[in-house]
């Protein structure tokens, strides 16, 4: 099983919605800060992290060798829910100090046995966008990303978007051979027709996922795709009070 989570960044535009702010640092942990409706900050386990960390308390053998997952992080609004990214929000004092504070829940993190990846830094749909956008994104996220979250050699594609096809990725193929040049070894898709499927090559390794979210839990309740049905019971999981909603 290979647990990720994408877009570990807490974006400005989830404020308000309902979502966790950021992920914190503390005593007990890897938390998260919450703040409700009414300008309260509260924290507690908000989000993946801390929900796998306290399952894991109970459930030891669910971390392999110590590993719990792979977190998946852009770059435009910062990561983790600090505001780090110097092009969106200038080489400031502040942009330090989120900075700061992020390479202290990065530091906790790693050491609890959390993984980190690429997912672009804006987000960017890699099948579509051309060649030197590709570069132009990839150079940015190592710029601004990679000095918080460290060095990564796995690729998670925004949109579950793949750069090749099912022959996989060809000598001729220009945004491969360019991330593969920055050391990018880990290529995960997004595909829910199988269960499961890996590719091993002497310059790679690639994968799909299962995307969990509620597309994928809607297809399983309508009967359209159910290829949840290994890992879980969708009905004995989702709020069955706020679907409709």
């Amino acid at each position: 099983l290979v647990l990720s989570q994408d877009d570990v960044n807490y974006y400005e535009y989830m404020i308000n919605s309902g979502f966790a702010s950021k992920l914190v640092a503390t005593k007990n942990g890897i938390k998260n800060e919450y703040i409700d409706a009414n300008g309260k900050t509260s924290v507690g386990n908000y989000d993946l992290v801390p929900i796998v960390d306290e399952f894991i308390k109970d459930h030891p053998d669910f971390s392999y060798r110590g590993d719990k997952g792979t977190l998946a992080v852009t770059g435009y609004n910062g990561v983790l829910g600090y505001r780090t990214s110097v092009s969106q929000y200038g080489d400031t004092a502040k942009t330090k100090r989120e900075t700061k504070k992020a390479l202290k829940v990065v530091a906790a993190l790693k050491s609890d046995g959390w993984n980190f990846a690429s997912h672009s830094w804006g987000h960017l749909n890699m099948k579509t966008s051309s060649v030197a956008d590709v570069k132009l994104d990839t150079d940015r996220w190592e710029k601004e990303v990679q000095p918080v979250v460290g060095k990564t050699n796995i690729l998670i594609f925004p949109f579950g978007a793949d750069i090749g096809d099912w022959q996989g990725y060809q000598d001729n193929n220009e945004k491969f051979a360019y991330l593969r040049q920055k050391g990018f070894e880990i290529y995960e898709n997004v595909d829910a027709s199988h269960m499961s499927w890996g590719e091993m090559t002497t310059k790679y390794y690639r994968q799909a996922r299962i995307n969990v979210d509620g597309i994928r839990m809607t297809d399983d309740l309508n009967g359209t795709n159910s290829v949840l049905n290994p890992f879980f019971n969708t009905s004995e999981v989702i709020d069955s009070t706020n679907r409709n909603k």
